[in-house]
């Protein structure tokens, strides 16, 4: 089966690490000319400058700057197209809820829950004049099951599928697909780096496929359900986790 996104247009919020990377380049072997988010404005000015990244633009975009997410939106008003969104910015505070003050707790809803609102109530206006679209929301297990010290980010992630699920029925009379993917632990730089070695031996004991998820596999499953291969998926919360959630 193959995917080609030539002549399209997909915008990926996050997009210089980890799985926002993953998704990008995948994207970007599949023909798409790619918009990328990212707040690391002197990595983004290397890539710009590389001939070699070919239909990829990385925009600076900070979603706890009003300025800097009203430029966004201006640049979005702009354009004649846009195919597919992908949410997939996102922020943590691994904290207990007396360890979490209201200027943290806004930035997380700010990041994770208003970002996509804002984006997609953009970019929904251009899809419905072409008739076409897909919005592909990244949220976690977290939205699904929750553990302690995740009280911020849990319900970010649950209101994002909540709103996955409400805004699919808002725009299916358009021909505009509305999914989100839930990744469950995902083998990255910043997973190492916050866990260490022996916590990540402890926690791939309790996957049932004995393994971290690469990102990878996790970009996969995003450009199969914004590709013209999916024509009747919408709605959906797709887990990838290796099984933990089912445990």
């Amino acid at each position: 089966m193959k995917i080609d996104f030539s002549n399209k247009t997909v915008i990926v919020t996050g997009g210089t690490r980890g799985i926002g990377a993953a998704i990008v380049e995948l994207f970007q072997q599949c023909n798409a000319d790619v918009i990328a988010t990212g707040t690391d404005t002197k990595e983004m000015d290397r890539i710009n400058r590389d001939p070699s990244g070919g239909k990829l633009k990385y925009i600076h975009l900070d979603f706890n700057s009003n300025d800097s997410v009203q430029s966004f939106l201006d640049f979005i008003n702009k354009r004649d197209r846009i195919d597919v969104l992908i949410n997939n910015a996102g922020v943590n505070k691994i904290a207990t809820i007396d360890k979490i003050d209201e200027d943290e707790w806004d930035w997380i809803n700010k990041v994770n829950l208003r970002g996509p609102f804002l984006l997609t109530k953009a970019v929904s206006e251009i899809m419905k004049k072409q008739g076409y679209g897909r919005i592909l929301n990244i949220a976690s297990i977290f939205g699904v099951v929750s553990k302690v010290k995740r009280a911020a980010y849990s319900t970010t992630k649950w209101g994002l599928v909540g709103f996955t699920k409400a805004v699919a029925l808002d725009l299916a009379p358009h021909n505009i697909l509305v999914n989100a993917v839930s990744p469950g632990f995902v083998d990255t730089e910043l997973t190492r780096r916050i866990l260490g070695e022996k916590e990540i031996e402890k926690l791939v004991d309790t996957i049932p496929q004995k393994r971290l998820a690469d990102a990878g596999e996790i970009a996969k499953t995003v450009v199969f359900l914004t590709s013209h291969h999916n024509t009747y998926i919408t709605g959906q919360n797709i887990i990838v986790d290796g099984g933990f959630t089912s445990a």
